[in-house]
């Protein structure tokens, strides 16, 4: 079987050009970022030719994350109070999900549960950066995304493999053994190479980094993200996870996860719900 994971790799390393681009609203804030004169109103002119873009920019600006007295009450607004730089890491994270589809109805629907996976785990990154001052939560938003970001592309090629596609079993082993792989040619071919550790990290539970990074906080919200998945249960107790050892989270739960997620439900399930409109 491992030689037939290796073959579909091969062919999706052999056609590179066929992967999806990177969202070009995306690119043009990126570019207007990095000009010297950028400004908000250029970053502004670019979002707001996406209504569903404009609409959850605004929200996440009025979100508890941000909330002061005065609400922003239009685009540029709401970009002056998240930042430039914040406002392009929730764009991307935004627009990117819609990036895969397929005709197979089989595939259609693992892509589904797979987006659905990876925005929450990018939502608990999120929130878990914003309890500590080290790591942007944007950034940890858009790491959380795209910690996944080859599983995709990967369902998308088991279409000529039905067999695998529609065993769970073998499925997830193919899942496991490329989707690093994948991903790395992923956020390369889109300009984050900052997160090529990240994807490489994908269930490394027992990673030791010399000092507290990226890797670690998404592998402490993934293991959180599995909870009440068939897979949680093969995951090792979140106190042995040499991550979590790096960050000062606050106490555990009775169930041995973290209480600042258990008390932080509501806040969660909003800005997983406006990643995911």
């Amino acid at each position: 079987m491992k030689k037939t994971y290796q073959e579909i790799f091969r062919s999706i390393q052999a056609n590179k050009s066929k992967l999806p681009a990177a969202p070009d609203i995306g690119i043009k804030i990126l570019s207007a970022l990095n000009k010297p004169n950028g400004d908000v109103k250029q970053v502004v002119k670019i979002i707001e030719n996406d209504a569903g873009l404009v609409a959850f920019i605004i929200k996440t600006a009025r979100s508890v994350r941000f909330l002061t007295k005065n609400a922003p009450k239009d685009l540029e607004s709401a970009v002056l109070r998240i930042g430039m730089r914040e406002t392009y890491h929730l764009s991307i994270a935004f627009i990117s999900r819609s990036v895969y589809s397929s005709p197979n109805r089989e595939v259609l629907k693992h892509l589904r549960e797979a987006r659905k996976f990876s925005t929450k785990l990018a939502v608990i990154s999120y929130f878990l950066a914003g309890n500590i001052s080290r790591i942007p939560p944007s950034q940890a938003l858009l790491a959380g995304l795209f910690q996944d970001i080859g599983v995709p592309v990967i369902l998308v090629a088991l279409e000529k493999h039905p067999d695998i596609l529609n065993d769970e079993v073998k499925r997830k082993a193919c899942i496991d053994a490329l989707a690093s792989l994948v991903g790395r040619l992923m956020v390369k071919q889109w300009g984050f190479d900052d997160l090529v550790d990240v994807v490489n990290s994908r269930k490394n539970w027992v990673m030791d980094s010399p000092k507290a990074c990226l890797s670690d906080l998404i592998l402490i919200a993934r293991l959180h993200a599995m909870i009440g998945t068939n897979e949680f249960k093969e995951c090792p107790p979140l106190h042995k996870l040499p991550a979590f050892t790096k960050f000062k989270f606050g106490e555990l739960g009775p169930d041995n996860t973290l209480q600042v997620l258990q008390d932080a439900q509501q806040e969660i399930a909003e800005i997983e719900a406006m990643l995911s409109a």
